[in-house]
């Protein structure tokens, strides 16, 4: 799925951690899991999806800090992580 660009799985009740396997999709733009009940941290292997223009990950039990590799997303513009 690495010509994937776009992943709504948001209100959908997913629980446990995100895959750190989701980094390989670099031509992803819009990553959009939202309102579900996911725990863990934010894997590093995220900041390879540079296509990312919007990631949405509001309304989790996400915890830690944003990984230094989110640095390498210089197309983001938008971060939901309220």
């Amino acid at each position: 799925m690495t010509s994937l660009t776009q992943l709504a799985l948001n209100e959908n009740n997913l629980s446990g951690r995100l895959p750190s396997s989701f980094g390989r999709m670099t031509d992803l733009e819009v990553l959009r899991l939202d309102s579900n009940q996911l725990t863990g941290s934010l894997p590093v292997e995220w900041g390879q999806m540079t296509s990312l223009t919007e990631l949405s990950l509001s309304r989790n039990n996400l915890s830690g800090r944003l990984p230094t590799s989110f640095g390498q997303m210089t197309n983001l513009e938008l971060l939901q992580l309220f």
